[in-house]
């Protein structure tokens, strides 16, 4: 999620809601060091600096739940926690939802995330593969100026727990 791929797109100016859907296909790779990193370093920033309002990301691929990638969310009941589609047996995605509306250092410097129940697709996601409420993450993104820079500060909570939080950071993007 790390990459122009992630920060090249337009919100359709009908749509009610809009969710970036991130694959990992490299066995290798740690899909929620990539998120943070895409939602840092990309999404935050063209969130703040190009006032797109994204709803959410969802990070889901062909090899969550394989010995490749083993899914965390397994362990908390490995067979009800599958859902059979055709050949395959999916994983509960992991869902990001990101603030309710755009991050302004004057009039709204650190808005609430959304609540699930508020984007529907990532709901319908959630309800139909076996997502539980405590494995959903919120993303805060927090808004400020130091001297000239506009600095923000990213973090990520899960069941009302910090899981990743950056230091404020200047958005040079430019």
């Amino acid at each position: 999620m790390d990459g122009n791929n992630t920060a090249i797109f337009e919100r359709p100016s009908h749509a009610q809601e809009f969710i970036i859907w991130s694959v990992c296909i490299s066995e290798s790779s740690d899909p929620r060091k990539n998120a943070w990193s895409g939602i840092h370093t990309r999404l935050g920033v063209k969130m703040i600096e190009e006032q797109v309002q994204i709803d959410g990301v969802i990070v889901w691929d062909w090899l969550c739940g394989t010995p490749a990638r083993p899914c965390p969310k397994l362990a908390r009941g490995p067979g009800e926690r599958l859902t059979t589609v055709g050949q395959y047996k999916l994983t509960p995605p992991c869902l990001y939802l990101f603030p309710k509306t755009i991050p302004s250092v004057r009039n709204n410097p650190d808005p609430e995330p959304h609540k699930l129940s508020e984007v529907g697709f990532l709901q319908a996601v959630n309800d139909c593969f076996s997502g539980h409420l405590d494995e959903i993450n919120n993303v805060r993104l927090k808004v400020s100026h130091k001297g000239g820079e506009t600095i923000r500060t990213t973090t990520v909570e899960r069941d009302g727990v910090i899981v990743q939080t950056s230091k404020a950071t200047p958005i040079r993007r430019k």
